[in-house]
């Protein structure tokens, strides 16, 4: 979606609600909360890595959704370093950075 926006075509408006949904569900149990025995037999095995910058950049700083656990997990795990693949140190360019 970043790549699309950059290019002319921002489809972030069309997907804002679910990805803060989205993100806010993950996010919610990587910061510690209980897990019901609804969710995965109740056991969850975390580690969300580096992938919630530029979202939270796009949502939070460009259009102003709040987004509480995703704020406290991103701010707690900056710099975001990288997954090994292709999510590589997004803090250095999406970090509260409005553009």
């Amino acid at each position: 979606m970043e790549t699309s926006r950059i290019q002319g075509q921002d489809l972030y408006p069309q997907v804002k609600d679910r990805l803060r949904y989205a993100l806010g569900f993950h996010t919610k149990y990587e910061l510690g909360a209980a897990v019901p025995s609804w969710l995965c037999g109740g056991t969850l095995h975390t580690g969300l890595g580096p992938v919630t910058e530029v979202a939270y950049n796009a949502l939070h700083n460009r259009m102003g959704v709040a987004m509480d656990n995703t704020r406290r997990f991103t701010e707690a795990h900056r710099p975001s370093g990288t997954d090994g693949y292709f999510v590589a140190w997004e803090t250095l360019t999406h970090a509260d950075n409005p553009k």
